[in-house]
């Protein structure tokens, strides 16, 4: 890049000129003074706004001439304007900012202009043309600033879809429950407690198990309770009776060898259940009793001196707790995990259900494969919008986003417009580059889980918005939630991140530029290095990158990116 000699005024003692023309300005133009801010130059929200001020001396600016101001960015093959402004001399008629002769004077205008990677290694360079009545003289071209901070294009466009999560159940055990209910005092067992509707459930379920080929029956668990309103070796009796009773009723009810038999002698945990949940007067008084006594003989006892609420007691509460509770338990019978592969991608003809063409896709690491086993799921589901949902999510992962967007419309008709298929589909306008569509869908999202809090958060970022990013991004282990906190000086917190995050060439490259940042030459070359052994094409970057500017002509840092 051809380099510019900067003029910079060195001393506040100004030579006075007189009223002198264009030539006589050339002449004096190192005392101009030109500046520019920030210094150096920020990529932000995709954009690079600079303010460019110039401050003239006394008796500097001639009264008749008229000046035309042009700065640009320029870099190796090309450059952008970033504007121009005009200035005239007192006795220029014109609509031309007007410097005075005698005492100088200065501009300044704020400009904005699109970034492009091109900027990152460049200069600022200011040209300007001092005349009278169109005839004039090319004032030096100045260099006021040089290269573009542009760590906020490090960015990674990583915005995170929602897949519905299979709610297939792998083992799992269905069962049917009946208690058989006892008298005070009795281990006996009423037959109308063996033809109750839900012993009779309990007689059914397991007539099933005989013949359903799809359970496999797990046993059959009995369980002995006593009420503690007698005395304690009485209850562990009665527990016990009631146990063996129940086992051998349902024994000969269910055509069973054998059960699993366990009792408690007094139910103290579901009285405490049922007792809060009645209308009992003074039921608090009670729960303060039990909470302060443990001795099961001393509650008891603390319990009768009341004496009313001690017979409300016996009425609700206490023949709910003279029971067996039986359970029969099975469990189901799954398909082997590659039986629901080979046919979720359609190798097979076994039927599969919604959910298991979800979880078919945990199954395979392969993006081709989730692709077509979701297809074939929309394909026997045409109404259910998870498949097409999940199916937009795998094409948003493939980059393939026109089929992406075709499936999540399509989810989004059939589900009324979820949440989670509004996220989806904000995903998709944001990587294709409708930054606002992507913000309205992520704002109609929220609720649908952290991804959409996240996705908010890079359209902040995106936005220019570093501060708002960091707070939506919260601890989420990220490189982009890192890449905010370095935007807010936040270094060590970044690093913090960083230490929890994915490895990847982008984050050492991060990496070394916080080391840059605090002046650490051995952090910056320890991760540089790293960074362009994972993607070599970082080496151009930290050659032109400003944040390096320090490191330039250490050794080690050549090496690196030579």
């Amino acid at each position: 890049m051809r380099k510019l000699h900067v003029f910079t005024v060195a001393s506040a003692v100004l030579l006075s000129f007189g009223c002198a023309g264009p030539k006589k300005m050339l002449k004096n133009a190192a005392s101009v003074r030109y500046q520019i801010s920030p210094n150096p130059v920020e990529m932000k929200a995709d954009s690079v706004e600079i303010t460019i001020r110039g401050t003239y001396p006394a008796k500097f600016f001639a009264k008749k001439v008229e000046m035309h101001i042009a700065p640009e960015i320029t870099w190796d093959g090309g450059s952008l304007a970033l504007g121009t402004k005009d200035l005239r001399g007192e006795s220029v008629q014109s609509n031309a900012t007007m410097v005075p002769y005698a005492t100088g004077g200065s501009f300044a205008y704020t400009t904005k202009v699109p970034y492009s990677d091109a900027m990152l290694q460049s200069e600022v360079v200011l040209k300007s043309k001092a005349s009278v009545k169109g005839k004039g003289v090319d004032m030096p071209a100045v260099k006021i600033g040089d290269g573009v901070m542009a760590t906020a294009s490090l960015l990674q466009n990583d915005a995170m879809p929602i897949e519905v999560d299979h709610q297939l159940k792998r083992n799992e055990v269905v069962s049917a429950t009946t208690d058989i209910m006892f008298q005070i005092q009795q281990s006996n067992i009423q037959s109308s407690e063996m033809n109750k509707p839900t012993t009779k459930e309990v007689k059914d379920f397991a007539k099933k198990l005989e013949t359903d080929t799809t359970l496999i029956y797990k046993g059959i668990d009995i369980h002995g309770y006593a009420s503690p309103d007698g005395p304690l070796d009485l209850n562990q009796r009665l527990a016990s009776q009631r146990e063996t009773a129940a086992g051998n009723a349902i024994k000969r009810a269910l055509n069973k060898k054998d059960f699993v038999g366990t009792y408690t002698k007094e139910d103290w945990d579901k009285f405490i259940i049922l007792l809060q949940n009645s209308d009992i007067q003074d039921k608090e008084v009670i729960l303060q009793i039990l909470s302060t006594y443990s001795d099961p003989d001393v509650r008891k006892a603390e319990m009768k001196k009341m004496s009313v609420v001690f017979n409300e007691l016996a009425v609700q509460i206490l023949p709910q707790l003279r029971r067996s509770e039986v359970v029969v338990s099975a469990t189901k019978k799954d398909k082997p995990e590659d039986v629901i592969l080979s046919a979720a991608l359609g190798q097979s003809n076994v039927d599969l259900t919604l959910q298991e063409y979800l979880f078919a896709v945990t199954l395979t690491d392969s993006q081709n494969d989730e692709i077509t086993i979701l297809k074939n799921a929309t394909v026997k589901y045409p109404n259910e919008w998870a498949a097409f949902n999940n199916l937009g999510a795998a094409y948003i992962a493939a980059n393939d986003l026109d089929n992406a967007l075709a499936a999540l419309n399509k989810a989004n008709e059939i589900s009324e417009g979820d949440n989670v298929v509004k996220n989806n589909l904000g995903v998709v306008a944001v990587k294709q580059g409708n930054l606002a569509k992507g913000i309205e869908y992520f704002e109609l999202a929220q609720g649908a889980g952290a991804e959409v809090r996240y996705n908010l958060g890079w359209a902040q970022f995106k936005a220019g918005n570093y501060e708002e990013a960091v707070t939506m991004f919260g601890t989420m282990p990220r490189f982009n939630t890192a890449l905010a906190q370095v935007m807010t000086n936040n270094n060590d917190g970044a690093v913090q991140t960083l230490d929890k995050a994915e490895e990847s060439a982008i984050a050492f490259y991060l990496r070394a530029v916080i080391g840059a940042r605090d002046k650490n030459l051995d952090v910056v070359t320890a991760n540089l290095q790293k960074a362009v052994d994972a993607d070599p094409a970082l080496r151009q970057r930290a050659k032109k990158d400003i944040e390096f500017k320090a490191f330039a002509q250490d050794e080690n840092f050549k090496a690196i990116v030579q």
